[in-house]
């Protein structure tokens, strides 16, 4: 099944396959220890085929945001298929009269305020549709993205148990998507030697965006996550 929408986005610089064209190069270039190299070769490329080779890649039948929630409202986790982001904003697009849960969410363990995508509300859905082909045209964000933020990620602590920890716990809400590779969206501030980004990049098997690299990207063009995952599990 093919996309609705041909123009897909895809998230350069995955840094699990950057590692593993680095580790290939340098298996090659060492004759030293030609054995012990091909049993690693051969693990990398098992490793590489999980990651790149997974059949969870959905292609949704509509334009229109859904969304699933589960939790009470402290800790409460949303699955968002089709969620649309442009100037630094999460944005809903449905249709008149579409009956919505609660969908506001704590996308960190130190952010008490609940972050609440925008609404634009369509007459029909061929309104709606029209408006994403004709009008915004949006950049695709394939697979499944999890979303959350982090003050603190230069400390290991923080990085892993404050941000990581509970957004994966989220994730395990909507099974089996935990199972499989996904893509890291990280509300995160610069830092060159903070460790945790390559963490989290290998973490998901997909790769890591940073939040503030998206929003420069967004500043007057569409994007279209076709899952997301945000909210805290714990």
């Amino acid at each position: 099944m093919t996309s609705l929408i041909p123009n897909v986005f895809n998230v350069e610089d995955n840094q699990i396959n950057h590692q593993y064209y680095s580790n290939v190069n340098y298996i090659k270039n060492n004759s030293t220890s030609s054995t012990s190299a091909s049993s690693l070769l051969s693990k990398i490329n098992k490793h590489a085929l999980t990651i790149t080779n997974s059949k969870f890649i959905h292609h949704n039948k509509t334009l229109e945001t859904t969304i699933e929630c589960v939790g009470s409202p402290y800790n409460q986790s949303c699955l968002y298929h089709n969620l649309y982001y442009v100037d630094s904003t999460f944005m809903i697009l449905t249709v008149k009269g579409r009956d919505l849960p609660s969908y506001s969410v704590r996308i960190g363990a130190f952010i008490l305020w609940p972050t609440t995508p925008h609404k634009r509300i369509f007459d029909s859905y061929s309104h709606l549709e029209k408006f994403v082909r004709n009008v915004i045209d949006p950049r695709i964000i394939p697979s499944v993205t999890l979303y959350f933020s982090q003050y603190w990620h230069d400390n290991i602590g923080h990085a892993l148990f404050d941000g990581l920890y509970p957004a994966y716990v989220a994730l395990t809400r909507f099974s089996p998507r935990h199972l499989h590779p996904f893509r890291i969206l990280a509300g995160i501030n610069n830092c060159n030697a903070c460790w945790s980004e390559d963490i989290y990049s290998r973490f998901g098997g997909l790769g890591i965006l940073k939040q503030s690299v998206l929003n420069k990207m967004s500043k007057g063009y569409w994007f279209m996550f076709e899952e997301l995952v945000m909210g805290s599990g714990t």
